[in-house]
């Protein structure tokens, strides 16, 4: 619809680089999380929203606002033009934790 309507779509970028990847079992169940994959930090872009955000090279993105992020493709999916400008809740598997960054998405064209 917003192809028709502006003539592109508008995305949230948060600034990362990543990768689908595995979560075994037995965290997806200490964690009670909804999916058995996540995503995988492999860069996070300096001075990006992710950077401000707290998120670090090595995280695993798991949800967003509450929304699974089982891959790079669900993580765009949740990834919007609703969540522009809009604090964001993203919890991330950092080492033994499950913790809850806020990162403010900014608009890209693409």
């Amino acid at each position: 619809m917003q192809i028709f309507a502006h003539g592109r779509v508008r995305r949230a970028y948060v600034g990362v680089a990543g990768t689908t990847t595995p979560i075994s079992r037995r965290v997806q169940r200490f964690f009670d999380l909804a999916s058995a994959s996540g995503v995988h930090v492999m860069e996070v872009v300096k001075g990006s929203p992710a950077a401000a955000g707290g998120l670090r090279n090595g995280d695993l993105i798991v949800s967003v606002d509450g929304q699974s992020t089982d891959s790079v493709d669900g993580l765009q999916r949740v990834l919007d033009a609703s969540r522009i400008d809009r604090v964001v809740k993203v919890a991330v598997l950092r080492g033994t934790q499950l913790i809850d960054l806020e990162v403010t998405p900014v608009g890209q064209t693409g």
